[in-house]
């Protein structure tokens, strides 16, 4: 890995299930989550998403990021699904929630 990379922790929870990621996924999911966070507006060092069956929250330093358009909610919730959807053990996406720290 290149020295001036920024090491992501990502946390992963699937229905109450926490699911463990090898370094490559944690970077991966985190970098996604911080990219769509900045999209957004907002520059942030820990991102937290909860997707649950009638809501989206995503928190940007531990601010809640409004989102005020149901196409924005929608992109995002289908982006992290297709992401999630082909790791080991995960078969039905009821309720998501990631966390990821610089």
């Amino acid at each position: 890995m290149k020295e001036d990379t920024i090491e992501l922790k990502t946390n992963l929870v699937v229905n109450d299930t926490i699911v463990p990621l090898n370094p490559f996924t944690q970077r991966y999911i985190g970098n996604i989550l911080k990219a769509i966070t900045l999209s957004l507006g907002y520059e942030a060092r820990k991102v937290n998403l909860c997707i649950d069956q009638d809501d989206l929250r995503l928190y940007a330093d531990d601010q809640e990021v409004p989102i005020k358009k149901e196409f924005v909610k929608l992109i995002i919730e289908s982006t992290i699904k297709g992401i999630l959807s082909p790791l080991k053990g995960i078969f039905l996406l009821e309720r998501i929630l990631i966390s990821s720290t610089e």
